[in-house]
């Protein structure tokens, strides 16, 4: 389907899956194969460690920057072009023993694999309309628990049989059978003319700044969740890793269809935001009671856990459609890749900062630290600038019916018509 062609709006929400699962694989797998890494290659846990974060680091420094380049040169390019450039180093990855090449090669692979997530969204956005935006977007992000919990259970038993170039080699296969299917199915989606705002004007830059500020606190439960759910249920609850892994990853299963029925949901309802203020007020009550639960050590502590892991996963799930909705249309990928930026910097320095709060005050604190985000970023969500865009002014539209060149006078028949 390659061409001029418009492809099957579900074929392209397929295609996008695939491709967004490779690229984050080419970078989540290193913090599976930590202990084959150091193995083979005589590393510290303290220089394994930063690698991965060497890889976790070029993927957000070039996440704008993919999504500057799908608004140019359009998003088949942009996810086939990184998909191959990152097999690429892989490859040399797997060619070579050498620290300071290893470090090399994954920081590049880092940045060429966040070619796949702003365009990916932005095709998938420009392909359905608002009516079927949020489950669209919702079905695609579940590429991301989807891809991880294959990993988890791929990765680390082909690094210990056949060794780290077997398994980077075939990631970087991975990596070219997605860029295939992006060339040949992918295509450039027609633009939807049913903006979520009237005439698709992009909103005001104060209500962008608004809106990256929100995803940037409701982000950060999620981000401190995913990362300490284990550490506190083994350290201060005595389960088992295994158990403790097992508990993480139901819940983020769980978040496979939950996503979607939310944005269902949305498309169904209109709103985005209201929705998301809800799960932002829902969450900050979970996280209080948790604390509660820690502090007390009652036994429903680790069921409220995975209620948080869920709901705080679910609820951010709108967040790239909301920014699709207020972004202009030509400069679509650069927005959400702000979104992406703000998000993986949070997920980046959150943890850290909270790991320094946990040393020194316990989780309780930082989970009470942490239920203080969603009720800043709920508050902070600009729910009455996506109400004025789908519910304008009588008075804005006539003026945007002139502006368009039909007279004032005509605009009402026009609209009938």
């Amino acid at each position: 389907m390659a061409g001029d062609a418009a492809p099957n709006r579900w074929v392209l929400l397929a295609v996008s899956l695939v491709a967004w699962a490779a690229g984050a694989t080419a970078v989540f797998q290193l913090s599976l194969v930590l202990p084959a890494l150091r193995a083979e290659t005589g590393m510290s846990l303290a220089l394994a460690g930063a690698l991965v974060g060497t890889a976790n680091g070029g993927l957000t420094v070039a996440l704008l920057g993919w999504g500057v380049f799908a608004d140019r040169f359009g998003d088949r390019r942009a996810m086939a072009t990184g998909l191959v450039l990152c097999a690429g180093c892989l490859c040399a990855a797997a060619g070579t023993r050498s620290v300071p090449v290893l470090f090399g090669a994954f920081a590049l692979a880092g940045v060429t694999a966040a070619a796949v997530y702003a365009p990916s969204g932005r095709s998938v956005v420009r392909g359905f309309p608002a009516r079927q935006r949020a489950l669209a977007l919702g079905l695609t992000q579940t590429s991301t628990p989807l891809s991880s919990a294959l990993a988890a259970a791929v990765v680390p038993g082909v690094a210990a049989r056949q060794g780290l170039p077997a398994l980077w080699l075939g990631v970087a296969g991975l990596c070219v059978l997605a860029a295939a299917l992006v060339l040949v199915f992918g295509g450039q989606p027609r633009a939807e003319s049913d903006r979520s705002g009237p005439a698709g004007e992009p909103a005001a830059p104060a209500v962008m700044a608004r809106m990256y500020g929100a995803c940037a606190l409701l982000v950060l439960p999620q981000s401190a969740l995913l990362t300490f759910t284990v550490s506190y249920l083994v350290d201060d609850r005595g389960w088992t890793p295994a158990g403790a892994g097992w508990l993480l990853s139901g819940g983020l299963l769980l978040t496979v269809l939950t996503r979607p029925v939310l944005g269902h949901l949305s498309d169904r309802g209109g709103s985005r935001l209201g929705l998301m203020r809800a799960f932002a007020v829902g969450n900050a009550v979970v996280l209080a009671l948790l604390v509660a639960g820690v502090l007390s050590g009652t036994g429903w502590a680790p069921a409220a856990l995975l209620i948080a892991c869920v709901s705080t996963v679910t609820g951010y799930g709108l967040a790239s459609t909301a920014v699709a909705g207020f972004a202009a249309h030509a400069r679509l990928g650069r927005a959400l890749g702000i979104q992406h930026t703000v998000q993986s910097l949070v997920a980046t320095a959150g943890p850290v900062l909270l790991g320094g709060l946990i040393g020194t005050a316990g989780y309780a604190a930082a989970f009470a630290a942490v239920a203080v985000a969603p009720v800043a970023g709920g508050a902070l969500l600009p729910v009455g600038a996506e109400r004025r865009r789908q519910h304008p002014h009588p008075r804005q539209q006539c003026s945007r019916s002139s502006a368009d060149g039909v007279p004032v006078s005509m605009a009402w028949w026009t609209r009938r018509r």
